[in-house]
């Protein structure tokens, strides 16, 4: 729980500042968007190989190794620079983040007993919606005091004692015979990672090509080619690697397959929020930081209220309905979103924001159990890390698209309810999908 703090609650300040780092580099919506993706395409990117690696060389040490990772990458945040500078900053961060999640769920269902996980996992999580509360409270004054640099300080020193803690109080892995991490790292499939994150990488650039190419959005070929021909490229490798850096076998696993889809629509959602709802406050209602970041701890009092609930009711009643319904609620939000009218009533917004992040919480252990509770405990990380990777994507994604039409409405309609609509008729989109999804799951959880 203590590095997802760390994470969470850099990633929930770092919302609210996206604000201020808009008007002090003059960005478009778009551009201002990479502020997320940036971060996000490593965090989602790099979750496998963290997979792969626990299973290989031991838990703990990567855990360990990867949150000093994202410590540096918040003190270079504290160096006044170029925007290309801030950019890659945010990369190191999301690399040293990215394997907070799958290596952290592989420990709960490896030593958690069976019908005890889901209140595990939703324990866990409710490390979120806590740091996402505290985040925003702790950053709003201070961006407002000092600057945005600022949220940097805290940063730091809770990714530093998150792998002090994590090194002394996590049990050690069983021992390994000698020479084993020397093999694995040697066999590893490292062409098979260059691939993949190249096809997502191209992928991404394609969604948002005018900050990259200054071609518009979804219109560069040579982008999308180059990422079909390197993802066909991926997929071939797999096939045929011994030790493959996606075992694609995993997906044979219908649980698996669509509580992946579900849980990628949910995190969508929850990069739309992230990207929407600061610029939103900011344009409509004039909000400094402070206020801000309040409004958005709002959505983490909503996961809080009914994550861990949702965790003991996945227990006890084992049902794909509780997914469906979390998706649903996110669906409503986002329609009381859509309706707004032109000069909105700030209420009906906190609204639509706690109740969208009472969905997401409804609906997160089920999603994890659904997608790891059959999988075999030695690919658990392994499994764990693809499973993140897709969730996360949708983050990505979300975000990635929400800049592009964001920007498209805003040039049509000015930073008004309109120009915000159909950014959140996306996500309404987006949300009906998911909960259409998680039918493909099986009626009940096996087991």
């Amino acid at each position: 729980m203590i590095p997802s703090f760390a994470v969470i609650s850099t990633m929930a300040m770092f919302a609210v500042a996206v604000p201020q780092i808009r008007a002090d580099f003059g960005l478009t919506e778009d551009v201002a968007a990479w502020l997320v993706v940036a971060y996000t395409l490593p965090f989602m990117a790099l979750m496998p190989l963290y997979g792969r690696f626990g299973d290989l060389i031991g838990r703990r040490g990567v855990l360990a190794g990867g949150l000093l990772l994202f410590a540096a990458g918040s003190a270079m945040l504290l160096v006044p620079a170029e925007l290309s500078f801030v950019l890659v900053a945010r990369a190191i961060q999301g690399a040293g983040a990215a394997g907070v999640n799958p290596l952290a769920m592989s420990l709960i269902i490896e030593h958690t007993p069976g019908r005890k996980r889901g209140t595990a996992l939703g324990t866990w999580n409710s490390a979120g919606p806590v740091s996402a509360m505290i985040g925003p409270l702790i950053a709003g004054p201070l961006i407002d005091a000092v600057g945005w640099r600022s949220i940097m300080v805290p940063s730091i020193a809770t990714a530093v004692t998150a792998a002090i803690l994590v090194s002394r109080l996590i049990p050690a892995d069983r021992p390994r015979p000698p020479g084993t991490r020397r093999v694995a790292l040697a066999t590893f499939d490292w062409t098979g990672v260059i691939l993949f994150n190249v096809a997502i990488g191209l992928l991404v650039f394609y969604t948002s090509s005018r900050p990259v190419t200054g071609v518009d959005p979804l219109t560069d070929w040579r982008l999308a080619l180059g990422a079909a021909l390197c993802g066909a490229a991926f997929l071939w490798r797999q096939s045929r690697a011994r030790r493959p850096f996606v075992d694609l076998s995993v997906f044979r696993n219908r649980n698996f397959s669509f509580a992946s889809i579900c849980v990628s629509v949910r995190m969508m959602l929850l990069g739309g929020v992230n990207l929407l709802v600061p610029l939103f406050l900011t344009d409509l209602f004039g909000f400094p930081a402070a206020a801000t970041g309040a409004v958005i701890s709002l959505h983490a009092v909503g996961l809080l209220i009914t994550m861990r609930i949702g965790g003991r009711v996945i227990d006890r009643y084992r049902s794909r309905t509780q997914i469906i319904t979390g998706l649903l609620v996110e669906s409503l939000a986002m329609l009381l979103l859509v309706l707004l009218p032109s000069d909105p009533p700030l209420g009906l917004t906190l609204v639509a924001v706690t109740l969208h992040g009472m969905g997401a919480g409804l609906c997160l252990a089920a999603l994890h159990l659904f997608a790891l509770g059959t999988v075999p405990r030695d690919r658990s990380a392994t499994a764990a890390g693809l499973y993140s990777m897709i969730r996360f994507a949708g983050s990505l994604f979300g975000a990635a698209l929400g800049g592009v039409v964001l920007y498209m409405g805003i040039a049509e309609h000015g930073p008004t309810v309109a120009g915000y609509t159909p950014a959140f008729l996306l996500y309404l989109a987006i949300s009906i999908a998911g909960a259409g999804a998680a039918l493909g799951l099986t009626r009940r959880l096996p087991g």
